[in-house]
């Protein structure tokens, strides 16, 4: 790791601040993601490895040129590619808004197209899951009936993204591209589109807002996911039924994933409800 003399009063003022890191300028072409202090080591370098096998893969434009530390936190140099996330570009025009499905599965169809071995596997990080604090509301003999159920599971060597929405993709006139590939695993591709469904039909919107901007923005999502989930089926050849089949059979360890990972305030008590329905559902239970 480059433990290079720069400060953070050198760097400047952010450009971006997100829940995990924040990104300023470095070099030229090059921006610094820097993750907030007391981010876990191991995820740094998971999401550099992350990154580094998606753009081998040829499903990402974003390079990695390696990680540095900065005042004790850790960062990631990467490539600066210009343009707006897929949300932003809507907002420019109207009509954009009805070319987001479009372009969502096309790039979801990429993603689902890369095979690797070296990523994470998606059953051993929900295993993993189980063990987090924010698990502790499952009993001992619940851990038990949902390991045995994502055992049963199909295994897989796809590429999965596990945040993919219209935030983590960035578009201009040159680029297309997907971001952010912390969350990146491999594994049966069942598991990357139950999370899909689950970001644009169930998760929380925007903290604060209206009764009305929240049926406006629920509204406008499930629409660009119906279409986005058409244009999808045509791109790979596959029947709805089939699909619809994987998102059900993978739905209960993603939303065990998700309240692991994105303590969402709206979500958590709903989650936690879904999640022990769900396995005192399950033959083994």
């Amino acid at each position: 790791m480059d433990t290079n003399k720069k400060t953070l009063q050198s760097l400047g003022a952010p450009w971006v601040t997100a829940r995990s890191a924040e990104l300023f300028d470095w070099a030229p072409g090059q921006v610094l993601k820097l993750f907030h202090a007391g981010f876990p080591a191991e995820a740094a370098h998971w999401e550099r490895e992350n990154l580094q096998e998606a753009h081998a893969l040829g499903v990402t434009q974003v390079r990695c040129y390696g990680e540095v530390e900065v005042e004790g936190r850790r960062g990631l140099i990467l490539q600066k590619i210009p343009g707006k996330t897929l949300t932003a570009w809507a907002d420019t025009n109207p009509l954009n808004f009805f070319a987001l499905p479009r372009a969502l599965a096309r790039l979801h169809a990429q993603v689902h197209g890369g095979e690797t071995q070296k990523l994470r596997d998606i059953k051993t990080i929900i295993g993993e899951c189980l063990a987090l604090p924010s698990m502790d509301f499952l009993s001992g003999s619940d851990k038990d009936a949902l390991l045995s159920y994502v055992a049963q599971l199909p295994n897989g060597n796809t590429l999965l993204h596990l945040d993919f929405h219209t935030d983590n993709i960035l578009k201009s006139k040159e680029v297309e591209t997907v971001i952010d590939w912390a969350t990146a695993a491999r594994g049966a591709v069942g598991a990357d589109l139950a999370m899909t469904y689950f970001l644009f039909t169930e998760a929380e919107l925007f903290p604060g807002i209206t009764r009305f901007q929240e049926i406006l923005y629920n509204t406008a999502r499930k629409f660009i996911y119906r279409r986005y989930f058409q244009h999808y089926l045509a791109l790979r050849g596959l029947e709805a039924a089939d699909v619809m089949a994987q998102i059900q059979a993978w739905y209960l360890p993603i939303i065990v994933y998700r309240l692991a990972t994105w303590q969402a305030t709206t979500e958590v008590a709903r989650l936690q409800k879904k999640i022990l329905e769900a396995v005192h559902a399950l033959p083994s239970a």
